[in-house]
């Protein structure tokens, strides 16, 4: 695992060893690291992860995952933050359609295109950022958007080793939640879920993220 830990104000978490009993995957809806860290870095409501994944696999390492913070976000309360391991995964999050355009790739999944098919060209999250990765589209919207920026294969690899430490160090179960449903009763699963598990109004992780694949990772 390529780690490195890197200088993270202590007022941004709470310095507190907890007991830990699940791991929720996030991402930043940002296209790298530090902006996410930058922006932690400043609020005052402590919504820090222990990890970040860039897009190349390096995995950073904010604060020790035996600490805390408030990375579940509104309606969570302090027990439910205090006994998971947050982790995020830089990706951009839901794309906009603009226009098709030949020579793209991904317009359908997250693997290669032929550079014959027409693919469309996406900007993410406020609109006006051109998104130049590969993208996925559903065949129908869920929660409310079609397309989304897909997942890397250095993170599903840098993922998979860091829940399977995290697993292993805190007794964690590697049992995975691979619905896209949010349910009040996944505060109580002991495991790993996603974000959108937890709340309603979260698209991470997106449909774009390969349960399946990451699943075959951990074994």
């Amino acid at each position: 695992m390529n780690l490195k830990k890197i200088s993270f104000p202590e007022n941004q978490y709470i310095k507190e060893a907890a007991e830990k009993r699940q791991i929720v995957l996030h991402h930043t809806v940002s296209s790298n690291a530090a902006s996410s860290i930058a922006w932690w870095k400043q609020t005052p409501e402590r919504v820090a992860v222990a990890f970040i994944i860039e897009k190349d696999g390096t995995t950073l390492q904010l604060y020790e995952p035996q600490y805390w913070a408030y990375h579940i976000g509104k309606g969570s309360t302090s027990e439910q933050n205090r006994h998971t391991i947050g982790i995020e995964i830089v990706n951009e999050g839901i794309l906009s359609r603009e226009r098709d355009f030949p020579d793209r790739i991904g317009a359908r999944g997250c693997t290669q295109q032929p550079k014959s098919t027409p693919q469309p060209i996406f900007k993410w999250c406020d609109g006006k950022a051109l998104f130049t990765g590969k993208a996925i589209t559903l065949p129908a919207p869920w929660r409310g958007s079609r397309y989304f920026a897909c997942y890397s294969e250095e993170q599903y690899i840098a993922v998979a080793e860091l829940v399977k430490y995290l697993s292993q160090r805190f007794q964690i179960p590697l049992l995975v939640n691979d619905t896209f449903v949010y349910d009040p009763a996944n505060f109580a699963f002991q495991g790993i879920v996603s974000h959108h598990n937890l709340r309603s109004d979260k698209t991470d992780l997106s449909p774009a993220w390969d349960f399946k694949k990451f699943k075959e990772l951990l074994q």
